[in-house]
């Protein structure tokens, strides 16, 4: 799966005044007709100075004023290099990266803050990334995304609001991708795992969140999702595990059986990317929903998917929690999985056999992205969520693992 590109990178920084050292696998993800690779490119300038950029080679034909465009000497077709912040998809990126900035923006649109920080708190190249403002006089969190996204962000944020969820207000929006949310109450149900675990108030509040979603009156479709990629997924996590191709496409070849005949009459308004870091809890009653993020996902799809979604995502927690030394959360993060699993078995019987194809569609998706780095504990990983894949497929009902290894990285999620 990965290209050699130890010639496309260094002429890509060529005439910038600085030489590439090294380069590491960071990310693979589907990009046009291609693919956009991801490296952490270890870097000199004239001065000595060194750093660590993070750099896309992208073969899926995005090409910008921003990118350098190179011949890949392997295939013979031109390339587009460019590096963080300088994202052909999301223009006004760089703005939002200096402090100064960032200050000077926002006192333009009426919010002005005082020697603001400035944290990432989520980027995927090419398509959004959300910056935390933290400062005096406020917190604010400035998302970009693609220009073309925002109308139909604002209209979904006004449509859930006027449904009585918590989501954040968008207090400004630009054409140019940029939108300025407001801080949600409370603090990420993740950060609260162990409190959550055991407490069957939780596991209701998020069937209420998920029938509460449902009734938003949304025509579009919902992202597409680990099962829509399944294809691309597999070709990834089979070029990364050739030695588990064989397994791999077992498992692929079981969920594809057994989604077939799902049809449009059984879907509902979904979140589309639903996880416990986009759900908040009340600090003092953390059983209690009190905010969700990120629904630019959000449309007409198959609730057992988002109902995966989470489930996959706590097993990929859990793992790297153990893998931190916290067994305690480890566990409790395993707990709840199941606890999900079963609830939503509990209250859709008619659809219960659906759940294990979309537990393991996203844990195999979760597995490509440990096992494209390429590093020790990525494969590790992948390797562990191969056999939480076979747990989740297992018949009569999925069943998760409840302990299991311990791999060193954190999830790529």
């Amino acid at each position: 799966m990965w290209p050699n590109h130890e010639r496309v990178i260094p002429e890509a920084f060529a005439g910038s005044g600085t030489s590439v050292v090294a380069a590491r696998a960071h990310s693979v993800e589907p990009s046009g007709n291609g693919y956009l690779y991801g490296y952490e490119v270890d870097t000199v300038d004239r001065n000595g100075q060194r750093a660590t950029v993070l750099t896309y080679v992208d073969t899926g034909g995005t090409h910008d004023q921003n990118s350098a465009i190179v011949t890949d000497p392997a295939t013979g077709d031109p390339v587009s290099v460019w590096a963080y912040p300088n994202d052909p998809g999301l223009p006004v990126l760089p703005q939002v990266t200096y402090r100064d900035a960032v200050a000077e923006l926002l006192t333009t649109l009426g919010m002005p803050v005082t020697d603001p920080t400035l944290t990432v708190a989520a980027y995927r190249p090419g398509k959004r990334a959300v910056v935390r403002v933290d400062a005096a006089e406020r917190t604010l969190f400035i998302k970009i995304v693609r220009p073309h996204r925002v109308a139909p962000i604002v209209r979904t944020h006004e449509q859930f609001a006027a449904a009585g969820l918590p989501v954040p207000r968008v207090l400004s929006s630009r054409g140019d991708g940029l939108l300025v949310l407001e801080l949600v109450r409370g603090v990420p149900a993740g950060s609260r795992i162990v409190e959550i675990a055991d407490d069957p108030r939780f596991v209701a509040s998020l069937a209420a969140l998920s029938g509460r979603i449902a009734a938003v009156p949304m025509t579009q479709q919902a992202r597409a999702d680990a099962m829509d990629h399944a294809d691309w997924h597999r070709r990834t996590l089979t070029a990364a595990l050739p030695g588990d191709a064989e397994e791999i496409d077992r498992l692929y070849d079981a969920i594809g059986r057994r989604s077939i005949g799902w049809t449009a009459a059984q879907k509902q308004v979904v979140h589309g990317d639903l996880h416990l870091e986009q759900v908040f809890v009340d600090e003092d009653e953390p059983w209690r929903i009190s905010g969700l993020l990120d629904i630019d996902t959000a449309g007409w799809g198959y609730p057992v998917r988002d109902v995966g979604a989470v489930v996959a995502h706590l097993v990929v927690t859990g793992l790297w929690h153990r893998s931190r030394g916290d067994v305690e959360r480890g566990a409790a993060a395993e707990r709840l999985a199941d606890a999900v699993a079963r609830d939503w078995a509990a209250r859709n019987p008619q659809e219960a056999e659906r759940l294990g194809p979309a537990i393991g569609a996203q844990l195999l998706a979760h597995a490509g992205g440990q096992a494209t780095t390429g590093s020790a504990n990525g494969i590790a990983t992948a390797e562990q969520l191969l056999a939480a894949t076979r747990a989740a497929l297992a018949e009569p009902a999925p069943s998760l693992p409840s302990g299991g290894g311990r791999p060193r990285s954190a999830p790529r999620v």
